[in-house]
């Protein structure tokens, strides 16, 4: 085990141990800032982008949805991730938005991604069905490590487009999802750096460079522990 995965579980036994016994406020302002981060901080972080040509990425019932995706999560630890959970997750985050929630597209989908120099093509609109069972039937591969078979998911939800839009923020509450059922916190992107280094992450994996992925996914799995730990460390008991 390398020394990212060593620190990673350490950190998450230090969490779980900071979380244990009835302490309802260390309890009450985790969940309170992962919430906030994931929902708010996060979304504005990487894709805000204000433009008076389009619609807006983001605005505030955006993010009240993924908010409520995340609670149903949360509401939810042991669910199996299925294509169909997979779907409903999707259909919250459009609740009263312009995109039809938890149907697969119908046409062809280009990622803004460049592989050798040309730009990423998602897998066809009839394949989605298919990829899609095969991502979940990934996910139950107990040889595979548990942070590894989230990175995964998060990055081919991603590079398969199953839907119009908000793949992206689909995929990371995917990943969370997993990530909970296996005992550990979520992970959030909601450093300023990490607008560049995200895509730039994302890019690296395309071109095949799957360390370069997993090493940025390790450094932002270890700064949401240490915040966390810091966050609850600083929690007084009631």
């Amino acid at each position: 085990m390398n020394k990212d995965k060593l620190i990673i579980e350490e950190n998450k036994k230090q969490i779980t141990s900071l979380l244990s016994g009835a302490d309802t406020t260390k309890r009450l302002n985790n969940v309170n800032w992962l919430r906030h981060e994931i929902a708010y901080t996060e979304p504005k972080t990487l894709f805000y982008i204000p433009s008076k040509e389009q619609l807006p990425y983001l605005d505030y019932n955006c993010m009240k949805n993924i908010g409520e995706a995340y609670d149903y999560i949360l509401d939810h630890p042991k669910k199996a991730i299925t294509p169909i959970e997979i779907c409903k997750i999707h259909s919250i985050l459009c609740t009263d938005t312009h995109i039809q929630g938890g149907l697969f597209r119908t046409c062809d989908k280009i990622l803004e991604i460049r592989i050798n120099g040309e730009r990423m093509h998602a897998p066809d609109a009839g394949e989605i069905p298919y990829h899609l069972n095969e991502l979940v039937f990934k996910l139950k591969d107990s040889k595979v490590p548990v942070l590894n078979r989230a990175f995964d998911i998060h990055y081919e939800l991603i590079a398969l487009q199953p839907f119009d839009d908000f793949n992206k923020r689909t995929s990371r509450l995917i990943m969370n999802w997993f990530l909970i059922q296996h005992g550990y916190r979520p992970i959030v992107f909601n450093h300023k750096s990490d607008k560049q280094k995200y895509i730039s992450a994302f890019t690296a994996r395309a071109n095949g460079d799957i360390k370069a992925y997993n090493q940025y996914m390790y450094n932002c799995t270890i700064r949401t522990q240490n915040e966390i730990i810091k966050l609850l460390k600083k929690s007084k008991i009631l």
